[in-house]
């Protein structure tokens, strides 16, 4: 269970409160529009009137029934077995570090690395940032990145 704003920190640097699967938000809007388009039968509508352009609309559908399941179950930190493959976890359970900004070689680390295709430099920067001005401080006031851009609220 989730104690307080620092237990949403990825052990890689990036807060697991700004992540849409964490909150839900893909989940729910995906809910939403398959809700109306269940009402409106937009199935229908697509083969009979828009064939052409929404020949492809039971793949969306489907689609969509999986993006209704995007939702994390836990954080990772709250995980008893390790994320699948996140040598990151790993990593800093075995040096017991709270998360990577406690290691000096976080900035040329080959593990954070790996999240770079996905998240840009934002877990480097974040965990600068962390380091620079403490966790509280910076989950409270600073930007975070996440897609190695700033989170809008």
């Amino acid at each position: 269970m989730i104690g307080n704003k620092e237990d949403l920190l990825g052990y890689c640097g990036l807060y697991c409160g700004d992540c849409a699967g964490f909150s839900g938000e893909i989940a729910k809007a995906s809910l939403n529009l398959k809700h109306f388009i269940d009402k409106y039968k937009l199935n229908i509508t697509a083969k009979e009137l828009f064939d052409g352009k929404l020949k492809d609309f039971d793949k969306f559908y489907e689609m969509l029934q999986f993006m209704i399941a995007l939702k994390c179950p836990q954080i990772c930190r709250e995980r008893e077995t390790p994320v699948e493959g996140c040598e990151i976890k790993q990593c800093c359970r075995q040096k017991n570090y709270f998360a990577c900004y406690e290691c000096n070689d976080f900035s040329n680390c080959k593990k954070l690395k790996s999240l770079e295709a996905l998240h840009g430099d934002s877990c480097v920067k974040n965990l600068k940032a962390i380091k620079e001005r403490g966790l509280s401080n910076w989950i409270e006031h600073d930007k975070r990145l996440w897609f190695g851009t700033e989170i809008d609220d």
